[in-house]
């Protein structure tokens, strides 16, 4: 069986990085994890090809060879997968889909013409999917019930894909998350019970990854690393010798609860261990809305304070943040850029509210009749308007939405908070060994000194930072230059959210005809 594995390109998004991997020599931020483990569970005997549309293409050569077509992505990538489900129907291809985006849409894969569609985790669909393509039995949504054991994971097919191509590597230990936020699918697809590989496993793929040559950052992309606390404990008291044994090959990053900041123990390992970087959900200052959202773990906290005390232990922080809740008032925007400002956060990722298909919040949305009607921009990650009616105006909450974005990614400011960010942290315990910078990573730097250091008008700040940073923590200064080179990407993409909404509200306006005296706000509140 000839099978073309398709992973779908995404619009431009917080997380596309273009800029950052052009300058790196590289094509994509990581491999599609859930591709390559999809790619495991097949019958060996197939003869499978993986192409990523991030930087690949289709050749007519794969189309006609190929028997099979099968696909997988998230809502953002949308208007690419029904797209290829089109092509591949049109050039007479069995079409399969699954992932985040068949789950919510199974019905709109139909519409599009895939012949099978999968929704559940795939180790548990995967047989059944096998039996339906076997019996030809097509036009059907495969619905797998139950989830799966991780201990009987397979290694994920890494020799499917040319690792140089990319800045990271992705690796998963666990599934699930204890917590309910309304505004939250995970644990509509993968429960709130928190299941896990077992610390081998783990240890086997890395080692995957060291046979392979590769050194450098690894993302664990689990949804809440810590969301069973014990085991990720389990994992971290064995990860830390095998990176010691191997000279500290991978920095790792991943997503955390803000509860992290309890557990002075879980702080400690997961900095021995190698980790550097983690996103926490922060969402809102705002304690009614906390409450409102059901984020109840953000609660009765300093959230100030535990981000603080996360960066003290030696992480770097990206807060996630939204705005549109309900309960909101006026002036959002200011309360999350004074948040960044007093706690000195760089990374500040923040959406608006968006409501996503099977949540608690799409059902509340339903309910009170507050859902918009479907529109692929609404799943775009930042430059999509929101997609039901707000209580706030939607004008009102998206100018504050592009005024933040604006303000926090201004050079000046951005690298004040960088510089901090990286001075609160205490000195590393132990000091890992010198590693030269790869040719690409110098490349980069030097183009990072050409613009901020001689083109930007912050350039006189950037000198004196660079310098004090040689002086004042001279071991995370690759942290801090970091930031630096992150910096290209998140001072254009201030300007694409800027852009891609502007438009979308003056569509909105002329679509509300002002000449009738009708407001886009009142438009918007009449479900328009």
């Amino acid at each position: 069986m000839k099978t073309l594995l398709l992973y779908p390109s995404f619009p431009q998004t917080f997380w596309s990085f273009n800029r950052v991997t052009a300058m790196l020599g590289k094509k994509a931020v990581q491999p599609p994890l859930g591709m390559l483990a999809l790619a495991s569970l097949l019958p060996k005997e197939w003869d499978l090809s993986l192409i990523n549309l991030q930087y690949q293409q289709v050749s007519s050569r794969d189309w006609d060879e190929a028997g099979l077509v099968l696909l997988s992505g998230m809502l953002v990538q949308h208007v690419q997968i029904v797209d290829l489900i089109r092509e591949a129907k049109k050039r007479g291809k069995t079409v399969a889909v699954g992932g985040p985006w068949a789950f919510h849409m199974p019905d709109e894969a139909l519409r599009a013409g895939a012949d099978l569609v999968v929704r559940g985790e795939g180790e548990v669909a995967v047989p059944l999917f096998l039996e339906k393509l076997h019996r030809k039995e097509f036009g059907e949504v495969i619905s797998a019930e139950g989830r799966a054991d991780l201990r009987n994971a397979p290694l994920p097919r890494y020799d499917l894909v040319r690792v140089n191509d990319y800045t990271d590597m992705a690796i998963e230990f666990s599934r699930g998350c204890p917590f309910q936020c309304e505004f939250c699918d995970i644990t509509v697809m993968f429960g709130r019970r928190v299941r896990t590989k077992a610390p081998e496993q783990i240890l086997n793929e890395l080692e995957q990854f060291f046979e392979l040559g590769w050194r450098g950052r690894v993302f664990f992309v689990d949804d809440n690393f810590i969301g069973d606390p014990g085991k990720t404990k389990a994992l971290l008291r064995q990860l830390i010798p095998w990176m010691e044994m191997r000279g500290h090959p991978f920095e790792f990053y991943t997503q955390v609860s803000v509860n992290l900041a309890e557990d002075e123990e879980l702080l400690d390992l997961m900095v021995q261990a190698g980790f550097c970087k983690v996103f926490v959900g922060i969402e809102t200052a705002d304690e009614e809305s906390l409450k409102l959202a059901k984020k109840y773990q953000n609660t009765g906290l300093d959230l100030g304070m535990a981000c603080r005390k996360i960066n003290r232990a030696g992480l770097q922080i990206i807060a996630g943040c939204i705005i549109g809740f309900d309960s909101e008032s006026t002036g959002a925007d200011r309360r999350l850029i004074d948040f960044a400002r007093h706690n000195q956060i760089p990374e500040m990722f923040i959406n608006m509210l968006g409501v996503v298909p099977g949540s608690a919040l799409w059902s509340r949305m339903e309910k009170e009749g507050r859902l918009l009607p479907f529109n692929p921009e609404h799943y775009t990650n930042n430059t999509g308007l929101m997609n039901f009616v707000p209580v706030r105006p939607m004008g009102e909450i998206t100018g504050e939405f592009i005024h933040m974005y604006e303000v926090l990614y201004d050079p000046a400011f951005y690298l004040d908070r960088a510089f901090n960010h990286i001075l609160g942290m205490a000195p590393p315990a132990k000091r890992k060994p010198f590693k030269p910078p790869r040719l690409c990573e110098l490349r980069a730097v030097l183009t990072v000194f050409a613009k901020q250091g001689i083109i930007y008008s912050s350039r006189r700040k950037f000198w004196k930072y660079l310098f004090r940073g040689l002086r004042e923590f001279p071991w995370y200064l690759n942290r801090y230059l970091s930031y630096c080179v992150m910096a290209e990407h998140y001072f254009e993409y201030r300007q694409t959210i800027k852009s891609a909404l502007t438009i979308q509200m003056e569509a909105l306006n002329a679509d509300a005809n002002p000449s009738e005296g009708k407001s886009i706000s009142s438009s918007f509140r009449q479900g328009f």
